[in-house]
C-alpha cells in the first residue's frame, strides 16, 4: 500500500513513497549543482558544507528549518534536541569571538538536525522513529530548498543580463507608483524600517509558527493533507523559474542608489524617473532578477491564508504579517506594486490547486486553475506589451489591476469555502479544524441526526394509519 487514508483531511504515505520523494528531492538537488559548477558558480551542496563547517549564512532559514522541526517531532525529542542546538552554537561562537570574528547562527542547527537523524535511526522506533525522521527532513528540506533558491537568483542574473524595469516602472504609474509613496514615508521613519525590516528577514520563520499550529500533533496523528509548507516550498520551487522569462531588478536598484555606480538614475523615492519609449537594458548582473512576481508577497500571502485556517491568534499573526511584508517590499523599493500583484494572484492559484485535497479534481477546481494562470500570464503580457497604455490609463487601469486580483480571490475561495462533505465519519472531528469549523459540523452532524429519526418517526406513524404513499 502506496498511502494510507486516516482520516479526510489526513493522509499517511508508506516508506516507499517517501523513498521516492526524497530520491527526486537528492537528484533535484545534484542537478542544481552540476549546473552551477558548468557555470562556475557555487552550487546548493558546496553552499550546504559551508553552512556544516564554515560560517553558515542566513541564519533566519536555519532558525525557521530547527523550530519546523521541533513542531512535527515527537514531544519527548524536543528539548534535547534544543538543548543540543544551543550548546552546539555556543561552543561554534565562542570560538569566533575568541579569534575575533563575529558570531552567527547555524553550524549548532545542523549538526543537532543531522544527529537527531542519526539518533532516530539508530535508537528509536516504530511511529516514534518515523516521525522523528520526517520531522527532521521538513527542517532540513526547508534548509536545503533555501540554497537551491540562492543559486537560482545567481543563474537568473547570469542568463539575462537585460532587464525589463522600465516596462514594470510606466505599468505600475497606472496602481500610482506605490513603491515611491510608501518609499518616501518609511525611509522618514526609523521606528517603521526597522519593524519592517525584521518581519522581512524573518519571513520563513513566521512560516514555522503557521506550521505549528497546523503541525503541532503531526508526530501523534499523522500529517494532514494539505499544510503551509507545502505551498511554501512549491512557491520557491516554481516562482523562480519566473525570473528568467521576466527579469526585473526592482526600484532601488534601477532608480535609486542599492547598488552605487550601478542604477540608471538617482530618483527612488524622491521623484518617478524620466522614461520615453521603454526598453530592456543592461543591468549590473550581480543583482539577481527577482521582483516579478514577489516571492515575499507570495510567501506572506501563503502565511494570511493557512493563518485563517486556524485559531484568532494565527489569523492575527497572519494578517499582521501580510500587510508588514507588503509595506517592506514595496517601502524599500525591493519590488514594484505590480510584483506585489502578481505574486498575490500566484499564490491564490496553487493554494486553488492544493487546498481542500478531499476534494479531489473537479471541473470546477481546473477552471480555477486555469484562470488564475491566465490571469497571472495576461498581467505579465500586459505589462511588458501595453506599459505605456497603462501608463496614460489612469484611474481605469489600476481598477482593471486590483479588480483582477479580487476576481482570482473570489475564485479561490470558491474552492476554499466549497459545500461539499468531508469523507470523514460522523463525529470525528480533525484535531487542526477551528472552533468555528468544529463546532459547525457539530451541529451539522447532530442535525443529520435530528433529521434521521424524525423522519423514521413519521414513517412509522404513516405505516400505522396505512398509508402507503410514502
Amino acid at each position: 500500500m502506496w498511502a494510507q487514508l486516516r482520516s479526510g483531511r489526513r493522509l499517511e504515505f508508506s516508506g516507499r513513497v517517501w523513498a521516492l520523494i526524497v530520491g527526486i528531492l537528492v537528484g533535484f538537488v545534484i542537478l542544481i549543482e552540476v549546473v552551477a559548477r558548468v557555470n562556475h558558480l557555487r552550487g546548493p551542496l558546496d553552499l550546504l558544507a559551508t553552512d556544516l563547517v564554515g560560517r553558515p549564512q542566513i541564519g533566519e532559514i536555519k532558525i525557521a528549518g530547527m523550530l519546523l522541526a521541533l513542531v512535527c517531532m515527537p514531544s519527548r525529542m524536543r528539548l534535547p534536541v534544543v538543548g543540543a542546538a544551543v550548546a552546539l552554537e555556543l561552543a561554534w561562537n565562542t570560538q569566533r569571538l575568541i579569534v575575533g570574528n563575529a558570531p552567527t547562527v547555524g553550524n549548532g542547527i545542523l549538526f543537532a538536525l543531522i544527529g537527531t537523524a542519526a539518533f532516530a535511526g539508530w535508537r528509536l522506533h516504530g511511529r516514534e522513529r518515523a516521525g522523528t525522521l520526517k520531522a527532521v527532513g521538513l527542517g532540513l528540506l526547508l534548509i536545503v530548498m533555501g540554497r537551491v533558491g540562492d543559486v537560482w537568483l545567481v543563474l537568473s542574473s547570469r542568463a539575462n543580463p537585460n532587464v525589463l524595469d522600465e516596462y514594470v516602472e510606466l505599468a505600475d504609474r497606472a496602481l500610482g507608483s506605490p513603491s515611491w509613496a510608501i518609499g518616501s514615508v518609511v525611509s522618514g521613519t526609523p521606528w517603521l524600517t526597522e519593524v519592517l525590516s525584521k518581519v522581512y528577514v524573518y519571513l520563513p520563520v513566521a512560516a514555522a509558527v503557521i506550521a505549528f499550529f497546523q503541525l503541532r500533533n503531526s508526530a501523534r496523528d499523522g500529517f494532514p493533507r494539505h499544510h503551509i509548507v507545502r505551498t511554501f516550498l512549491l512557491i520557491g520551487l516554481i516562482g523562480p523559474v519566473i525570473y528568467f522569462l521576466f527579469p526585473v531588478v526592482g526600484p532601488t536598484y534601477a532608480f535609486g542608489h542599492e547598488l552605487l555606480g550601478a542604477d540608471w538614475q538617482d530618483v527612488w523615492p524622491q521623484q518617478l524617473p524620466v522614461i520615453g519609449d521603454p526598453a530592456a537594458h543592461y543591468y549590473n548582473q550581480s543583482v539577481a532578477r527577482n521582483c516579478m512576481p514577489s516571492l515575499h508577497t507570495a510567501w506572506a500571502m501563503c502565511i494570511f491564508l493557512h493563518g485563517w485556517r486556524g485559531p484568532v491568534l494565527s489569523k492575527v499573526f497572519g494578517t499582521f504579517w501580510l500587510i508588514c511584508t507588503t509595506g517592506a517590499t514595496l517601502g524599500f523599493g525591493f519590488h514594484y506594486a505590480i510584483d506585489v500583484l502578481a505574486g498575490a494572484i500566484f499564490t491564490l492559484t496553487l493554494e486553488a490547486a492544493l487546498t481542500r485535497p478531499e476534494l479531489g479534481w473537479s471541473r470546477h477546481r481546473l477552471a480555477v486553475v486555469v484562470f488564475g494562470t491566465a490571469a497571472f500570464s495576461g498581467l505579465l503580457l500586459a505589462t511588458r506589451y501595453l506599459a505605456v497604455e497603462m501608463s496614460d490609463s489612469g484611474v481605469l487601469g489600476g481598477l482593471a489591476l486590483i479588480a483582477t486580483v479580487l476576481a482570482v480571490a473570489a475564485a479561490f475561495l470558491t474552492v476554499e469555502m466549497h459545500p461539499g462533505r468531508d469523507r470523514i465519519p460522523a463525529g470525528e472531528i480533525p484535531a487542526e479544524a477551528g472552533p468555528m469549523v468544529r463546532r459547525g459540523r457539530e451541529w451539522a452532524a447532530a442535525a443529520r441526526t435530528w433529521g434521521s429519526e424524525a423522519w423514521s418517526s413519521i414513517t412509522r406513524e404513516a405505516k400505522k394509519a396505512g398509508s402507503t404513499k410514502l
